[in-house]
């Protein structure tokens, strides 16, 4: 089966719901249950790239629709005959009731692959895991070599890089001693994932913690923002409407496997798409729209990510 990566960098802080309380945070995001990695799930990708991609048929009153159907009597039964599909309901599907069919693309959730988080010296560092990086590289995404696991109380980070104190890097409270060689191949390949002049500087502020700090980090460093639901009546605070949401940071990158199969529209000219017009459709608008929004609360600016898609390494 053919692949693509698909690469998600955050410009604002990204908001996808577990839908369920935990401790103080009333809306916490989704998270691997045995990392704590944050996760997007292929659902809310594939969701949101088939909001905002653009339909083609007028249904006769000023609004766009993705199936163009009618009802036809076969040997005395009534049944729902397809006339036209436009892309999104080839390469997204269709959920309506009288003729859902899958679409083409097939949707992996999306990792998480470097992280910010603040430093005492430089401002700011991206932080990975050997598991992170071992992941990555069995999905095509990387294939540079991965350093060994440093102990909890030590990071190998680029020792004359900007974010060094002598032997030693400070993030968030915590002080870890230099170790081992740092992997500029690695670091490297990292940059050239996306084209973002930002990101581009990991090449230098790549740090890479044990997997048990580096699920303590993400676990406990991601933005909680309180907010106050607004009574519709009154136009004022509601009583009792005050809540706390989580959002992973921007500046994350996550990365998707992003994979098809041929088309499963049930009549038509995109009957016959395969699975490499699939492809290369999506990617045409990837590179053409290169920014969309994933998540919840879009118009108070969450979940705009910079979207990029790659060919697997090793393919």
């Amino acid at each position: 089966m053919t692949s693509k990566i698909l690469h998600l960098f955050t410009r604002t802080p990204l908001h996808v719901g577990a839908g369920a309380s935990i401790g103080a945070i009333d809306q916490p995001i989704q998270r691997e249950r045995h990392t704590g990695f944050p996760i997007i799930p292929g659902s809310s990708l594939k969701g949101s790239f088939a909001d905002q991609w653009p339909a083609t048929h007028d249904n006769g009153k000023g609004s766009k629709q993705r199936l163009s159907a009618e009802n036809s009597d076969v040997d005395g039964k009534k049944k729902v005959v397809l006339k036209q599909a436009d892309e999104a309901a080839w390469l997204f599907g269709s959920d309506t009731t009288d003729l859902p069919f899958a679409g083409s693309l097939l949707f992996s959730e999306a990792r998480l692959l470097a992280f910010p988080i603040r430093s005492a010296k430089g401002s700011y560092a991206w932080i990975t895991c050997p598991l992170m990086l071992q992941r990555a590289g069995r999905d095509g995404v990387i294939s540079a070599q991965i350093p060994e696991e440093p102990k909890d109380k030590q990071a190998i980070f680029k020792g004359d890089g900007p974010l060094a104190l002598d032997n030693q890097i400070v993030l968030e409270e915590y002080c870890f001693t230099h170790s081992g060689t740092y992997p500029a191949e690695l670091a490297t390949a990292l940059a050239g994932l996306i084209d973002d002049e930002l990101f581009k500087s990991i090449a230098s502020r790549l740090v890479i913690l044990s997997n048990g700090i580096m699920s303590h980090f993400v676990t406990t460093t991601c933005e909680v923002a309180q907010h106050v639901r607004i009574s519709d009546e009154t136009g004022t605070a509601d009583p009792g409407g005050l809540f706390n949401q989580e959002n992973v940071p921007a500046d994350a990158l996550f990365y998707s496997v992003i994979s098809a199969t041929s088309s499963r529209v049930p009549a038509g000219d995109l009957q016959k798409k395969t699975i490499d017009d699939a492809l290369s459709t999506f990617s045409q608008m990837v590179e053409k729209t290169k920014v969309f929004q994933f998540g919840g609360d879009a118009s108070t600016g969450l979940g705009f990510c910079s979207v990029t898609l790659n060919e697997k390494k090793g393919a």
